[in-house]
C-alpha cells in the first residue's frame, strides 16, 4: 500500500520535471493559455455574481426600543459573519470550478492535449503509436472526451443523490471526503487517459488497469485535486498533470498491459 501511495505521488513530481524540459515548451502554450482564460473568466463572473448578491444582503436587526443599544453590536457581528460566509462559499466554488473546468478545458482543446501527451511520452521512451492524421486525432480525442464526460456526469449525479440522503443522517460527515475522492479519481482518470488514448487503448481497458492500482491512482489524483484548489497555481496545473499522467501510464501501467489484439 505504501509503495502504491508513493508511486502515485512520485508520478506527479516526475511530471513536473518532465514539463520543464525545453523540448516540450512549444506544446505547453495552448493548454496553458486555454486553462488560464477559461478559469479566469469563469472565476471573475462567479465571484462577481456572488459578491453582488451578498453585498445586497442587509440583514440588519431591529430590536425593541429598550434594546437599541444592542443593535449596533449585533449588526457588526452579522456583517462579519456575512463576509466569512462569502469567503467560505467562494473557496468551495473555486474548488468545484477547478475540477469542472478541467473537464471543459480537455473537451475544448483535446487534440492539443493529446499532442502534448505524445511529445511527453517520447521523452521517456519510443512509443509505437497507431498511425493517424491530425484530423483523425482531433475526432478521436473529441469522442473520447465526450465519453469521459458522460462517465463523470452519471456518477456525479449518483453521488449527489447519495449526498442528499446522507445529509439528513449522522453520516453527513462523510460527504466532503466522498466528493474529494471522487474528484481525485476523475482527475487521475482524465490525465492518465491521455497516454492510454494515444497508444490506442480503450477507455474501458484503462478503467480496468486503474482499478488494479486504486491507491496509486487516488494518490496521484488527490495531489492534482489539491493543486487545482490553490489560486494561481491551478492555472498551470493542466500541462503538469498531463505529463504526470504520461509518467503514470509508462511506469505504472505499461508493464501490466496485455498486447493489443492479444
Amino acid at each position: 500500500m505504501l509503495k502504491e501511495l508513493n508511486d502515485g505521488l512520485g508520478c506527479l513530481s516526475e511530471g513536473f520535471a518532465l514539463a520543464r524540459r525545453p523540448a516540450l515548451r512549444p506544446y505547453l502554450i495552448v493548454p496553458l493559455v486555454a486553462n488560464i482564460l477559461l478559469f479566469s473568466i469563469s472565476g471573475y463572473f462567479v465571484i462577481k455574481l456572488f459578491f453582488d448578491w451578498i453585498n445586497g444582503w442587509t440583514g440588519a436587526v431591529d430590536l425593541w426600543s429598550w434594546l437599541d443599544w444592542l443593535e449596533s453590536f449585533i449588526n457588526n457581528i452579522l456583517g462579519a459573519i456575512k463576509w466569512i460566509v462569502f469567503g467560505l462559499v467562494i473557496s468551495v466554488l473555486l474548488f468545484v470550478m477547478s475540477s469542472t473546468f478541467t473537464m471543459i478545458t480537455h473537451l475544448l482543446i483535446s487534440p492539443f492535449i493529446g499532442i502534448l501527451g505524445e511529445q511527453a511520452e517520447r521523452q521517456l521512451h519510443n512509443p509505437n503509436y497507431p498511425p493517424s492524421t491530425l484530423m483523425q486525432i482531433a475526432w478521436r480525442t473529441l469522442k473520447r472526451e465526450l465519453g469521459k464526460m458522460f462517465y463523470w456526469l452519471w456518477r456525479a449525479m449518483g453521488l449527489a443523490f447519495l449526498t442528499l440522503i446522507l445529509y439528513f443522517t449522522p453520516l453527513n460527515l462523510l460527504i466532503p471526503p466522498m466528493w474529494f475522492l471522487f474528484g481525485a479519481w476523475i482527475l487521475a482518470m482524465q490525465y492518465i487517459d491521455v497516454a492510454a488514448d494515444n497508444n490506442g487503448r480503450s477507455f474501458r481497458e484503462l478503467l480496468v488497469l486503474l482499478d488494479k492500482h486504486k491507491i496509486a491512482t487516488l494518490a496521484f489524483g488527490s495531489v492534482v485535486m489539491a493543486l487545482t484548489s490553490i489560486p494561481i497555481l491551478n492555472l498551470f496545473i493542466v500541462p503538469v498533470a498531463v505529463c504526470g499522467g504520461v509518467v503514470f501510464w509508462v511506469k505504472k501501467l505499461t508493464p501490466h498491459l496485455v498486447p493489443a489484439g492479444g
